[in-house]
C-alpha cells in the first residue's frame, strides 16, 4: 500500500520479475497508473501515421529504502515511418518512454521524465526532466546500463552511452487534473512535455490502451521480434539519465555509431566543452 496525493493505492508485487536492479521491487496498480497516465497530444499528426500507438504499457519500480516510486510508461507503436536529417529511420516496433516519480514520504510528485529530442551527436534523442529546479539548464550525461543480469543487452559489465538531459522547472509543465500532457514532436515519436496552452485544432488526442508492462510483455519485446527489438534498460529508473538505451546486438550499425558518439561525448566532457 502506498499513499499518493492523499489516496491509498494497494500494490501488487511481482517478485519473479528479473528486469530490475538489486534493491528495487516491481509492482502494479492499474488504478494508480490510470490516474496519472500522461495525456498524449498529436498536433501535427506524426503520432498517427502510419498507425497510432497501440498500447501504453506501465510498471511500477519501488525503492522502499529511499521511499521512492517510479511509474514507467512505454508507448508502443507497431510501425514508424520517418526520414530525419536525411537518415532513414523507418522500422517496425517503436517504443518511447515517460516516467512520473513520487516521493513516498510526502505522497507528492518528485519529477516527470520525458523521452525527447536531442542533438545529432546523441542520435537525435534526449531527456526532459521536470523537477523543482530554479531555472532550466542542460548537460550531457554519460551512463552505463545494468549488466545482462537485469538488462539483456548489457553484457557482463553494462554498456556505456550518453544523452542530453534538459532540467526544467516543473512549474512550466501544464498539468490537466493532475495528469501531465506531452506532445509528439516528430516522425520518430519523440515527446516534449507541454509547456503552453494548445489551440483547439492542436488538441488531437491519442488514446493507446493501458496495460501492464510485465515480464511476459518485456520478454516478447526483447526476444521475440525479428528486428528492432526493445532497447530500453528498465532496471534503474531512479539513476540519471532515468531513460537508458543501448541497441540490441543485431543492430550492429547503431552499436558502432553509439560507441563513437559516447567516445566523443566523453572527450568533450573531459575537456570541459
Amino acid at each position: 500500500m502506498v499513499v499518493i496525493g492523499g489516496k491509498d493505492y494497494p500494490l501488487e508485487y511481482d517478485p519473479k520479475d528479473r528486469f530490475v536492479d538489486n534493491g528495487f521491487l516491481v509492482a502494479y496498480s492499474d488504478e494508480l497508473a490510470s490516474r496519472f497516465m500522461p495525456i498524449i497530444y498529436d498536433p501535427r499528426g506524426y503520432g498517427s501515421f502510419p498507425y497510432p500507438p497501440e498500447i501504453i504499457a506501465y510498471r511500477l519500480v519501488v525503492d522502499l529504502k529511499d521511499q521512492k516510486l517510479c511509474v514507467v510508461y512505454e508507448v508502443y507503436w507497431k510501425r514508424q515511418d520517418c526520414t530525419w536529417n536525411e537518415l532513414n529511420k523507418d522500422h517496425d516496433h517503436d517504443y518511447e518512454q515517460i516516467h512520473i516519480h513520487f516521493d513516498l514520504a510526502t505522497g507528492g510528485i518528485d519529477k516527470v521524465v520525458v523521452s525527447s529530442t536531442g542533438p545529432i551527436e546523441n542520435g537525435g534523442h534526449g531527456v526532459e526532466v521536470f523537477s523543482n529546479v530554479s531555472e532550466a539548464k542542460f548537460r550531457t550525461v554519460l551512463y552505463t546500463t545494468s549488466s545482462d543480469k537485469a538488462y539483456p543487452w548489457g553484457g557482463k559489465y553494462g554498456q556505456s552511452n550518453a544523452t542530453q538531459v534538459r532540467y526544467i522547472p516543473i512549474k512550466q509543465l501544464m498539468f490537466e487534473n493532475q495528469r501531465f500532457p506531452v506532445v509528439v514532436l516528430n516522425c520518430y515519436h519523440a515527446f516534449a512535455g507541454l509547456k503552453r496552452l494548445l489551440l483547439p485544432d492542436e488538441k488531437k488526442l491519442l488514446n493507446p490502451k493501458l496495460q501492464r508492462l510485465d515480464h511476459k510483455l518485456i520478454e516478447q519485446w526483447y526476444y521475440l521480434y525479428a528486428a528492432n527489438r526493445f532497447g530500453h534498460d528498465l532496471s534503474k529508473p531512479f539513476d540519471e539519465p532515468h531513460i537508458m538505451y543501448f541497441p540490441p546486438p543485431e543492430d550492429w550499425i547503431s552499436r558502432i555509431a553509439y560507441s563513437f558518439l559516447w567516445f566523443f561525448s566523453s572527450i568533450k566532457r573531459s575537456i570541459g566543452l
